[in-house]
């Protein structure tokens, strides 16, 4: 089992857009799952994960039952799916998947963005 923390990355990323609350959001991975983990500063003993099974790599989508169209893959070292994490998940995509990541400012913009 490896954990790998994202928060100041993400900050850096999306500056003034992250959730202030938030104390930690990484990754989580065993030998069978990858989970994206949040921990928020009003209950920092609660530690919330989603798995990311169900978050599919669009190239590999067509190709399915015969591979796994999964973009994170338990198989493969930690840091490289962080780097697809950071890289293929698009702020839109965070928003709609993984609630309290970011600011209710910067979700009301992303809402109007595809409103329009």
């Amino acid at each position: 089992m490896k954990r790998l923390n994202l928060l100041e990355i993400l900050k850096k990323k999306y500056p003034n857009s992250i959730n202030p609350k938030l104390i930690y959001v990484g990754l989580f991975q065993t030998s069978k799952d990858v989970f994206l983990e949040k921990i928020l500063d009003n209950e920092p003993e609660r530690l919330v994960q989603h798995n990311l099974e169900q978050i599919y790599d669009k190239e590999l989508v067509h190709f399915q039952p015969i591979l796994q169209g999964c973009l994170f893959n338990p198989l493969i070292p930690i840091d490289d799916n962080a780097t697809r994490f950071l890289l293929h998940m698009d702020p839109l995509s965070i928003m709609l998947n993984f609630k309290d990541v970011f600011t209710e400012d910067a979700t009301d913009r992303l809402f109007k963005y595809i409103e329009n």
